[in-house]
């Protein structure tokens, strides 16, 4: 029943981030459900391949926006 909230949380945020496509939002979100490249890879399909290239684009682009926010931060305390 946790883990089923946990998935629940972590999938609300990745809705709601403007940076990432539609796509790149369920590719991540079918990932964090444990759901198969092969299988997220024939609902669009593309290969395993680019499922694994959009995944990591995905949370390039997060850590990236993440990285923009600590040195904004970082930057108004001086």
């Amino acid at each position: 029943m946790r883990a089923n909230r946990t998935i629940r949380y972590f999938a609300a945020h990745i809705k709601k981030l403007p940076q990432l496509t539609s796509k790149e939002k369920e590719v991540l979100i079918n990932r964090l459900k444990m759901v198969t490249l092969e299988t997220t890879g024939l609902k669009y399909s593309v290969t395993e391949g680019r499922i694994r290239q959009i995944e990591k684009s995905a949370l390039t682009k997060i850590r990236a926006k993440i990285y923009q926010q600590k040195l904004f931060k970082s930057s108004k305390v001086i």
